[in-house]
């Protein structure tokens, strides 16, 4: 299960990258359902965050071809993803596709975006939709200030799966790239740490013109049962993180962010959700300041 083996055929089979963190229930449970489930040849890569040791033993004999890298220092999750791929595309995958380690199937997925991803190579990602319960949502609507540009040229897709607006962006509990599309888009953004990294990598996308696309396979994932929607980790990244994208985006728009920061606060307030509010100035005072990365009180 380690790195390091010998060289094997499967090294160079479709890679499915988990970043896992805390309890190995969920991990051991996404990787029972994808040896289960999807039907196309595909090799496992978890990427360990920790905190505590013991992640092998727990998965041991889950999954046929499964490869855990151990990252004890939890450097986020887009730095998590990237190890990951560079792992994969490093043994000669041909593709990578990030799948939530909370996250479970409905029915064979990868066969499905392998087979898209071949016949349109110029579309840089592939996401699929959703389930959480008796919900499914498909791409994120982000706010008006979030478009990069004019709309990407169509790329032509099949029924069964469309290409995303440029305010649109893909959730990366579920996302497929192609080594060629890897290389010209280059690696998860790693300076946010948590949250919003999926959209700031499509925004990316956006801005280069390369198309982005939705399919209609749902996973199961409920959302933020890992951390918790409204955690005080979830508040304090999201606000700070959605600020820098803003910052990214319009660097010379300081009034429009400073409004953007006083009614993050006011929701906050007036919606009664009092205990978000001392997590929310923090983060506030965090993209202010222009930080990065993990901040040590989170």
């Amino acid at each position: 299960m380690e790195p390091g083996h010998p060289p094997s055929p499967d090294d160079a089979l479709p890679a499915v990258v988990l970043v896992h963190y805390g309890a190995p229930d969920l991990t051991r449970r996404c990787l029972a359902c994808l040896a289960a489930v999807e039907s196309e040849p595909h090799r496992v890569v978890v990427v360990d965050h920790g905190p505590g040791a013991g992640l092998e033993a727990a998965l041991a004999g889950v999954h046929p071809r499964c490869a855990i890298l151990a990252n004890p220092a939890n450097p986020g999750f887009g730095a998590g993803c990237n190890q990951g791929a560079d792992f994969a595309f490093g043994a000669g995958a041909e593709a990578v596709w990030f799948l939530n380690n909370d996250a479970t199937l409905e029915g064979p997925t990868l066969g499905r975006l392998l087979a898209l991803a071949r016949a349109h190579p110029r579309v840089a990602l592939w996401g699929t939709q959703q389930r959480d319960g008796a919900r499914i949502f498909g791409a994120d609507l982000q706010p008006p200030w979030f478009a990069p540009g004019p709309a990407t040229p169509s790329a032509g897709l099949p029924a069964g799966c469309r290409q995303l607006e440029p305010r649109e962006t893909l959730s990366g509990a579920s996302i497929l790239v192609t080594r060629a599309r890897w290389a010209e888009l280059g690696p998860w953004p790693e300076d946010l740490f948590l949250y919003c990294e999926d959209s700031a990598w499509c925004l990316r996308a956006h801005g280069r013109g390369l198309p982005i696309a939705l399919v209609e396979a749902p996973v199961t994932h409920p959302r933020s049962s890992t951390i918790g929607r409204r955690s005080p980790l979830a508040t304090f990244y999201c606000v700070r993180n959605q600020l820098r994208l803003h910052r990214q985006l319009h660097p010379g728009a300081g009034a429009a962010r400073f409004a953007m920061a006083l009614h993050l606060l006011q929701k906050r307030l007036f919606q009664g959700r009092w205990g978000q509010l001392g997590d929310t100035l923090r983060a506030i005072l965090a993209a202010a300041r222009g930080q990065t990365g993990r901040d040590p009180r989170y």
